[in-house]
């Protein structure tokens, strides 16, 4: 591990007055992170601004997105809308260990948060999804969300005569088809964005705002810990699929994330990562919503995270584990510390 990671650190403890001189300015002159040889990586930045729509029409279609998020009628029985598994004040998560659509219908796995999905170019757990549109027909379609059809959803929009003027300035038309309909609801969705937080203002270069332990934990997180081989730039996420040992292969819950639709066997046990603006808000954590509390997340973090068991000689099917999880030893003073910085995000 590069020695940047223990420049501060003694035998007793930490030296924080040590981390204080070496976290001064902007994220480019703080220590280098902790990187796997090979891992593409970005600094940490401030989140992208949200550019002003372009014309009336724009303006008028970002604002029949929003509407439409927050609209029931685009499900079966008009019980679940997109806000429904996507709450603002949860991350644009649901608080859910597993979502639950139309029906009570609950699926294997919980709401991710939007906060990185304008910036993605495969979305869902499993990447099926290659743009926010897309991502919208599928919930609007799948029977463990909004269980409708398209051409139900698009009829309830348009027999909805407080949206006509919205609709007629966005497109020029009475009424929308499908694809007119999922982008004005896209062109909401890239306007999401996390809360200013006091991290904010660390990465803007304000370092002396950090209290010692929040301070101690952005240095973890940078270092020791290795989060940012996944967790890295503006919205601390690689938009990448990793397989952290938690796909429960050959039990009950078996889910094998990216390979149930690419059938690729190097995608086998692979979910995406999720961004980490908002973390402490957007709990229970992991695809299938496993665990409640963040301490005891980080503590199985600490050991390099869960394991398949099983031999890869006699079974070509046991999902890889990713080789950048691997156990990081923090101790209880540490963890405690890389919390913290969690919760400032």
């Amino acid at each position: 591990m590069d020695n940047q990671a223990f420049e501060c650190g003694e035998q007793a403890g930490w030296n924080i007055e040590c981390l204080r001189s070496r976290y001064q300015g902007t994220p480019g002159h703080w220590p280098k992170p902790v990187i796997d040889e090979g891992k593409a990586w970005k600094e940490m930045a401030p989140v992208p601004a949200v550019q002003p729509p372009a014309d009336a029409k724009a303006e008028a279609q970002r604002a029949l997105g929003a509407v439409l998020f927050f609209d029931p009628g685009l499900s079966r029985k008009g019980a679940v809308s997109c806000a429904s598994c996507h709450q603002a004040d949860k991350a644009f998560t649901d608080g859910l260990a597993q979502s639950v659509g139309e029906d009570k219908l609950m699926g294997r796995r919980r709401a991710q948060t939007l906060f990185a999905a304008p910036f993605s170019e495969k979305l869902f757990w499993d990447g099926r999804a290659g743009s926010l549109e897309e991502q919208s027909k599928g919930s609007i379609q799948n029977t463990f969300e909004m269980n409708n059809t398209l051409d139900a959803a698009v009829a309830h929009v348009n027999a909805q005569p407080q949206y006509q003027a919205l609709i007629q300035t966005a497109y020029g038309t009475q009424k929308v088809d499908e694809d007119e309909m999922v982008a004005a609801i896209a062109s909401f969705v890239r306007t999401l964005r996390p809360s200013t937080t006091l991290a904010d203002e660390v990465i803007a270069g304000d370092t002396k705002v950090l209290s010692d332990q929040q301070l101690l934990g952005l240095h973890l997180f940078r270092t020791k810990a290795r989060c940012m081989n996944c967790h890295s730039g503006a919205l601390l996420t690689d938009n990448e699929f990793h397989d952290l040992g938690l796909s429960f292969y050959g039990r009950r819950n078996q889910d094998l994330g990216r390979f149930e639709f690419t059938r690729d066997k190097e995608d086998l046990g692979r979910f995406k990562t999720p961004s980490l603006r908002g973390v402490v808000q957007g709990g229970p954590w992991m695809h299938n919503g496993l665990f409640p509390d963040m301490h005891g997340l980080m503590r199985l973090y600490n050991i390099g995270m869960g394991v398949v068991a099983g031999d890869p000689a006699t079974d070509p099917y046991i999902p890889p584990k990713s080789p950048h999880m691997k156990p990081i030893n923090l101790n209880t003073e540490e963890i405690d510390a890389l919390v913290e910085w969690l919760r400032l995000l």
